[in-house]
């Protein structure tokens, strides 16, 4: 049988738990979408390959930066995601 010694978890406890899970999966989510943005840049865009991979990687890797800040601070990544709106709309003008 099971030993059940633990302490029951408490309100505060829960919450700090749950409000981690929506940073993570929010951290996560924007991460993802600097790299499909980062693929795009790298594959289809019409300039010199090497322009589209410093633009793409480092746009990428800037993106991740931001991100961890954000993470590290506890903010509500609306800093990441400017730079996501940013970043895409470069991704926009490189590709047509």
């Amino acid at each position: 049988m099971a030993d059940n010694t633990s302490e029951v978890q408490s309100y505060e406890d829960h919450k700090a738990t749950y409000d981690g899970f929506i940073s993570g999966c929010i951290a996560l989510t924007l991460a993802t979408f600097f790299i499909l943005v980062a693929l795009v840049i790298c594959g289809l865009a019409n300039t010199h390959y090497i322009a589209n991979l410093i633009v793409g990687v480092g746009g990428m890797f800037l993106g991740m930066a931001i991100i961890a800040v954000e993470a590290k601070a506890g903010s509500n990544y609306l800093t990441s995601l400017i730079c996501w709106i940013v970043f895409a709309i470069i991704a926009i003008f490189m590709v047509t």
